[in-house]
């Protein structure tokens, strides 16, 4: 999994409403900022590749709520490496058969 640095930190990133959109070994996964002042938090989210998030079917992406803090990102980086360990057959699927995501069945 891409290291805790690459989730970049708070108060630079999150707090100018940046998303961050990345992918890890065929799991696409995106972080982001929700609500404001008291009731921000960090939402995070995984799916399948190959699309981008907005191509997605909702069904196919999971998501995760966490306190907006360091502490948080933390936490939001372990559920991204608890979510790829758990759902490793599936990531190594769409990586290596990526065309099925488009609906088309490999040529065998």
């Amino acid at each position: 999994m891409n290291s805790r640095k690459s989730l970049y930190d708070v108060r630079s990133f999150y707090s100018k409403k940046a998303v961050l959109k990345a992918s890890f070994q065929g799991m696409r996964y995106q972080v982001e900022q929700t609500g404001q002042d008291e009731d921000r938090q960090l939402k995070a989210t995984i799916w399948p590749e190959p699309f981008c998030y907005e191509k997605t079917e909702p069904e196919k992406r999971q998501e995760e709520f966490f306190p907006y803090s360091e502490e948080g990102l933390d936490a939001v980086y372990q559920w991204l490496c608890d979510g790829y360990e758990r759902r490793k057959p599936e990531w190594d699927h769409a990586r290596d058969f990526p065309l099925e995501g488009m609906g088309k069945k490999p040529k065998i």
